[in-house]
């Protein structure tokens, strides 16, 4: 059991540590406003932090998108609970304005 929610959490860790290192190199968009953009990124980075802290969440499957405030979930989870929570944990991410649900249930 502990061997398990240690494991768990390194890889919840990894996740983090890999989105951030991911978007480093996104920080800036060519023919984009850069504040605008960096807005974005940071609001993206909020909502995947918080779904990977999720314990019944695997954000792996799950793309995050954010334009001006408002988020876009695409992607796959087990079950419509999952799905509901995934908005939910969206929706209370920093800088999310509202949550557009497009993931589908496998």
């Amino acid at each position: 059991m502990l061997n398990s929610l240690i494991k768990r959490q390194l890889v919840r860790g990894l996740i983090i540590l890999t989105t951030f290192t991911a978007m480093g190199g996104c920080w800036s968009h060519l023919g984009q406003d850069n504040k605008v953009s960096d807005k974005n990124e940071r609001i993206a980075a909020a909502v995947k932090v918080a779904i990977a802290q999720e314990p019944t969440l695997n954000v792996a499957p799950i793309n995050i998108i954010a334009r001006k405030g408002v988020v876009t979930l695409e992607g796959f989870v087990e079950n419509e609970t999952q799905r509901k929570q995934a908005a939910e944990v969206a929706k209370n991410a920093k800088g999310v304005q509202s949550v557009i649900n497009n993931i589908q249930i496998k």
